[in-house]
């Protein structure tokens, strides 16, 4: 599996960092502008580094509520930002999640040689936007028109916040999206930020998937990671490593230490 050539082997643990709401979003702090938001990123990022984090999400977590189809100044904006941060040291592994357009999260993870994007490109919900219904064989094209067929996609199989509209088992939406969307790897996650995804509906996602990427995306603990990565090929943290484990605060590098502590001992 790609994921396992692009971490050298291991099942990686991939931290997020929630940026600040960006120019153009109703939460965005005018005051401190975007350096303000840089600032609060790099901590973010250095301490997830610093702590032995294996990759990184950058995500326009507090640009709420959430579009569909984000304006141009979101593009501009966490291209800077993720340029400023890892162009000119060593970094890991990184990819974006642009919420809810993926092909923005493709444009930027293109200008900033991201490996990879997450997003939800399949299927048709209904939730907190109303009806969302992605057009996976447009983001898959606008991939392909853009150059950036080497940029990952990784899918979420149901949307935090979200509830399908597909009557089908998850399990066989899993495979028929691996069969003809051409994503590159699934998100199994819980019913909203911070829920850990169902630990059985993840075994037998993966059980069907065999040797296609599956992802854990929401809930991993210092109590479950390791039996979650028992099962999932990845797993995508960010509350319980926060200050005071509240998603609301910043990342802690005494935290993400403490978590890859714990797989090193196992």
């Amino acid at each position: 599996m790609w994921i396992n050539e692009l971490f050298g082997g291991k099942k990686p643990v991939i931290g997020m960092v929630h940026l600040d709401a960006l120019p153009g979003s109703i939460r965005y702090d005018e005051q401190n502008g975007l350096d303000g938001v840089i600032s609060h990123a790099e901590e973010d990022f250095n301490n997830l580094v610093e702590g032995g984090i294996d990759g990184v999400i950058f995500c326009n977590e507090w640009d709420k509520p959430y579009s569909k189809d984000v304006g141009k100044e979101v593009v501009a904006s966490m291209t800077a930002i993720i340029h400023k941060l890892t162009a000119n040291k060593a970094s890991v592994p990184f990819g974006v999640d642009i919420l809810w357009d993926t092909k923005a999260a493709l444009a930027v993870a293109l200008s900033t040689n991201a490996t990879f994007v997450r997003g939800v490109v399949c299927g048709v919900y209904c939730g907190d936007l109303g009806i969302y219904s992605p057009d996976v064989e447009q983001v898959m094209r606008y991939r392909h028109a853009i150059g950036a067929d080497n940029v990952k996609v990784l899918t979420n199989l149901m949307p935090e916040f979200s509830s399908s509209l597909d009557g089908r088992p998850l399990e066989l939406v899993a495979q028929s999206v691996v069969r003809s969307s051409l994503v590159d790897g699934v998100c199994v996650s819980g019913v909203m930020a911070g829920k850990a995804a169902p630990y059985q509906q993840l075994k037998h996602i993966k059980a069907v998937l065999e040797n296609f990427p599956v992802l854990a995306n929401t809930g991993v603990t210092f109590d479950t990671v390791d039996e979650i990565l028992a099962v999932a090929d990845a797993c995508i943290v960010a509350t319980c490593i926060k200050v005071d484990g509240q998603p609301e605060n910043r990342i802690e590098s005494a935290r993400v230490k403490k978590l890859m502590r714990r797989l090193e001992s196992k």
